[in-house]
């Protein structure tokens, strides 16, 4: 049987095996690591949980200056939370960085995560403790980027590709690891996100967009070349033309200028949230056209208006 803790089961099977006296301590000892392992496995990788819960559902990507008091009032629970990664925030001094405190408080409250993780400034030693420390909390998805502003010579990775790679080398199939994939990308990014699903990579997250049809031809490219992990739509609530451009300004995505002249035209003239017209619209066709059944919520910690929004797309 494969553990989550490799050394936690050795210890198990060293004591049944070489421990022939003090049967009553003996027992207590295994029971206790028996039910810390299924403590450990209540975490379900990204691919099972896209196959098991009911649809539609949705995930919340968080940053790390989220409040706890915001994370235990949502009024609503998501499949799971995705944690961001700010190297050039942190710098990867240590295992005491704010992903990885926040990465281990929502396992302590049972939630599933999703921890960023990026080429930049990383080293291979850090790398190494980072993965064991993550898999004896029990947390076993990791989302792999480059980077932003990536400077090569800062890092042991070349590439995602590369740490991708280095995670299998280390920890076997442990991780389930997702990718981004870019809805709008060329031919030769495609090819570049094909190579990262042969080595390793168990599903593609895409970056945000406002349009339906962006995400079909996306997903018939990825067909086209063979590519058939599951790939979950990111979606971006926003009500006006204000809070588009600042996550346009922020995540540095592209928006068709059809969006943009809609936005601004509804603002203008009618008494409404262009944005939630669009995103109700969105995701309504994804599920309906497409038999899209998750959706990923880049929330920057707006809970209140995401979760509003969610709530009445339900209703």
């Amino acid at each position: 049987m494969q553990s989550r803790s490799g050394v936690r089961l050795s210890a198990i099977q060293y004591n049944i095996i070489i421990t022939t006296q003090n049967q009553v301590e003996k027992v207590g000892y295994y029971c206790i690591f028996l039910h810390f392992i299924t403590l450990d496995e209540e975490m379900a990788k990204i691919t099972d949980l896209l196959r098991i819960t009911a649809a539609p559902s949705y995930s919340f990507e968080v940053t790390p200056d989220v409040h706890e008091a915001d994370l235990d009032n949502l009024p609503l629970e998501p499949t799971f939370f995705s944690v961001t990664w700010h190297a050039k925030s942190h710098l990867n001094k240590d295992l005491d960085i704010a992903p990885l405190k926040l990465a281990k408080l929502l396992r302590s409250k049972n939630k599933n995560v999703l921890l960023h993780l990026t080429c930049d400034l990383l080293r291979k030693d850090y790398l190494s403790k980072l993965l064991q420390l993550l898999q004896d909390n029990g947390i076993c998805n990791l989302f792999i980027m480059l980077g932003e502003s990536y400077d090569p010579s800062l890092s042991d990775f070349q590439s995602s590709d590369e740490l991708i790679k280095e995670i299998r080398r280390e920890f076997g199939d442990y991780f389930c690891i997702g990718v981004a994939g870019m809805p709008d990308c060329n031919d030769e990014r495609l090819l570049i996100l094909k190579m990262k699903v042969n080595i390793g990579a168990n599903f593609i997250l895409t970056q945000a967009f406002f349009e339906s049809d962006v995400f079909n031809q996306f997903t018939r490219k990825c067909k086209s070349v063979q590519i058939d992990v599951p790939i979950i739509p990111g979606v971006f609530y926003f009500e006006d033309y204000k809070q588009l451009n600042g996550f346009i300004i922020l995540c540095k995505i592209k928006v068709s200028q059809n969006v943009l002249d809609y936005v601004k035209v509804k603002e203008s003239t009618v008494n409404v949230a262009p944005g939630k017209e669009i995103t109700r619209e969105l995701i309504r066709s994804l599920y309906t056209e497409q038999g899209v059944n998750h959706f990923h919520l880049f929330t920057l910690n707006k809970f209140d208006r995401v979760c509003s929004f969610l709530r009445e797309l339900e209703a």
